[in-house]
């Protein structure tokens, strides 16, 4: 840092006697530069955390203003640029902000399938979802609230989108008995009879709390507290579905399978729509294991394999990546993932759920995807690590 720091202090000099706007826009510049250099130390990926910093100068009194999620990035800056000979107001809001958001800095998503966005508005950009009964950290709050998911991605969400809790109410629901959605789609009633108004849809992965049985339904409760009930030809209790569910090859594959022809969809991550990591995110969340949520993240956890030219050391189930490949000029850059079934083939989302192959004398033959493949990951041995991990070890399942 001490190269920035000998940069600020000639811009201060500089600015003292100068005192013009275009010679502040020059010290404003390097400002934010050495705010960069502090968040990329701390926070490399801004989906995972937060470091949005402004400054307003007014001679060697400089106000930083903002918000960050690090608390070493804070103390970091600070001392940088008090270090460069500025008088501090210290305006940078360490989140989650309590004084915003009091004690409710917990919350369960409350709608069968949430859309998060990457600024507080509708008009802003859809960067993944969440789904019914999924804990979340509040992190912030406008009028919607900036959240954290269990894969720890950031996003706005709407106020309808979750329930804000306190540690206690996080906690209860945590531990209460869930029951799961196993059905692709599907509704709740306000009565234990098809026939009666419905509450809401619910889509496969969805979580409800298990308030009794009647009549070949569960009885449930929502975040909010509405009640309903769910059919158990399409949803399980939490620990029964635990019990049976299986986390090997064939059975992710086959549950791949069951949503060949939905639909893509940016950011989604549910059976109503899903981009490529969305699918492959999904589709490992029914099997109970929560993967990192983008493919340029889910491409560097597991095991790395380099393919071989006849595909022999892939195995059904590993992640196949596909993007830019590296050149002396510029990084590799992973942009589609997709998972291998065997015999050269591979299911993903483009467009639609799809399979298709490797193969030139296959009639799904892809040579795009071919064209830029770039390696493989087998992530199987990896489930139970802080990378890829499960319901039953994720700190956002827990009680706190």
């Amino acid at each position: 840092m001490k190269k920035m720091i000998f940069g600020l202090l000639g811009l201060l000099l500089f600015v003292s006697c100068a005192g013009t706007g275009e010679n502040v826009n020059e010290i404003l510049d390097q400002l934010r530069q050495t705010g960069e250099e502090v968040r990329k130390q701390f926070i490399p990926d801004r989906r995972v955390g937060v470091f949005d910093v402004d400054y307003m100068l007014d001679g060697k009194n400089l106000k930083v203003k903002g918000g960050t999620t690090s608390a070493e990035a804070k103390a970091m800056l600070l001392d940088e640029l008090s270090k460069a000979g500025y008088e501090i107001q210290d305006s940078l809001r360490l989140l989650p902000d309590n004084e915003v958001l009091g004690d409710r800095t917990y919350g369960i998503v409350n709608l069968s399938v949430c859309n998060l966005r990457s600024e507080d508005d509708f008009s802003s950009e859809m960067v993944t979802q969440g789904l019914l009964g999924m804990p979340v950290r509040v992190l912030d709050r406008t009028s919607w609230y900036r959240i954290q998911t269990p894969d720890n991605y950031i996003a706005w969400v709407h106020r309808a989108g979750i329930t804000p809790m306190t540690r206690e109410e996080y906690n209860a629901w945590n531990s209460a008995e869930k029951i799961v959605v196993t059905s692709h789609y599907g509704f709740t009633y306000e009565k234990p009879d098809t026939k009666s108004q419905s509450i809401s849809d619910v889509v496969s992965g969805d979580r409800l709390k298990w308030e009794g049985t009647e009549k070949g339904y569960y009885k449930v409760s929502y975040p909010d507290g509405r009640k309903a009930y769910i059919s158990n030809s399409i949803s399980q209790p939490e620990a029964v579905w635990q019990k049976t569910l299986k986390q090997d090859a064939t059975s992710i594959i086959a549950t791949a399978k069951t949503l060949l022809g939905v639909p893509y969809l940016w950011a989604g991550t549910s059976a109503k729509g899903m981009d490529c990591s969305g699918f492959v995110r999904t589709v490992l969340y029914l099997h109970d294991i929560i993967m990192p949520r983008d493919a340029s993240q889910q491409a560097y956890v597991g095991e790395h394999i380099d393919i071989a030219s006849d595909f022999g050391n892939l195995q059904p189930g590993d992640l196949v990546f596909f993007g830019r490949k590296a050149t002396p000029e510029r990084k590799e850059r992973v942009v589609h993932v997709a998972i291998y079934i065997g015999n050269k083939k591979f299911i993903h989302a483009q467009g639609d759920v799809r399979i298709n192959s490797f193969d030139p004398a296959d009639a799904d033959y892809d040579e795009y995807n071919l064209n830029r493949l770039l390696f493989a990951t087998c992530f199987l041995n990896s489930i139970g690590t802080s990378e890829i991990n499960t319901t039953v070890t994720n700190s956002y399942y827990t009680r706190e």
